[in-house]
């Protein structure tokens, strides 16, 4: 039987390392003495080969372990790596939670007056229903009720329709069942928008005037008609306007402000603070009266 290539290799090795020895002992104990003898002039080629093997074979088992010494420091420097790497993706994440939390802490100062928030962590989505509902980390314990509207700092979100003592269920204004009572802030068209139909992540603007004329770009927000949704919130921004085959059965297509594909945290609104609107100014008003009764009775939700 043939033994491996590998083996055998090393046989012969061990069989060189070994008459290297012999030799070098030998031609030792011949040099030993003062005197030179013809037997010894013959075997000194003889030894500065021998010599010369064993040095290549000495260097050859040198090399290998250095290959094992250089194999356990790349194996320490890629767990190194890896760790490294870990660690600046989490200190990367905590940079932009704080970035979006900073934004919601600001946008929740700035809509005390009008609300009380309560911060929101996304916590549930099934991609069946990506565009339909979402779970919250926040429940009856924490105060939620159904109906409680929900939005982000940048507009509107959906509403709860179901509690549980930690969690909430969601429907957003993306669902076919999620139809808001809207209004074009410009115009003061109304209308309601519901989820689109053959468009996921679109919005459409439907029981529109027959005479209504909307542009592209215009502004659209919550009515305040229908008793759930407040007035003012935003909610998108008019892309065309469509119709199904006829004038009376148009709608305008809009997009809406909240990335629903990127929502992490948002504010459920558990309660409205109804601020009473001023007294009717006369026209004898001065003007910075004037302007500040404008800004009580049209104030501007105050989203980024």
């Amino acid at each position: 039987m043939h033994r491996p290539p590998l083996r055998r290799n090393i046989v012969i090795l061990l069989i060189i390392t070994v008459l290297c020895l012999g030799f070098a002992r030998f031609t030792a104990s011949l040099s030993a003495g003062v005197a030179v003898n013809p037997f010894q002039e013959i075997l000194v080629p003889l030894q500065g080969g021998v010599m010369h093997v064993w040095s290549g074979v000495a260097s050859f088992f040198k090399y290998f372990e250095g290959i094992r010494h250089l194999q356990q420091e790349n194996a320490l420097l890629k767990q190194q790596l890896r760790e490294l790497t870990w660690e600046n993706n989490r200190l990367r994440e905590y940079v932009y939670e704080n970035r979006r939390l900073l934004r919601l802490l600001d946008f929740k100062e700035r809509n005390t007056r009008r609300f009380t928030l309560l911060g929101a962590r996304v916590i549930g989505r099934a991609p069946s229903n990506w565009y339909s509902t979402l779970v919250v980390d926040r429940g009856s314990e924490d105060g939620v009720r159904k109906n409680q509207v929900v939005v982000s700092d940048a507009g509107l979100v959906g509403r709860v329709t179901a509690v549980t003592s930690h969690s909430a269920r969601v429907l957003l204004i993306l669902d076919l069942e999620g139809a808001v009572g809207a209004m074009v802030q410009e115009s003061r068209t109304i209308g309601v928008v519901e989820g689109g139909k053959d468009k996921p992540g679109l919005l459409r603007m439907v029981h529109l005037p027959y005479d209504a004329k909307l542009e592209k770009g215009q502004a659209v927000i919550t009515s305040g008609l229908g008793g759930v949704f407040p007035r003012g919130i935003p909610i998108g921004k008019i892309l065309k306007m469509e119709n199904e085959g006829n004038e009376l059965d148009k709608y305008a297509l809009v997009q809406p402000y909240v990335d629903f594909d990127r929502l992490e945290e948002l504010f459920i609104i558990t309660e409205i603070h109804h601020v009473p609107e001023p007294v009717l100014y006369e026209e004898s008003a001065t003007e910075p009266e004037q302007a500040a009764y404008q800004d009580e009775v049209h104030p501007d939700f105050e989203f980024s």
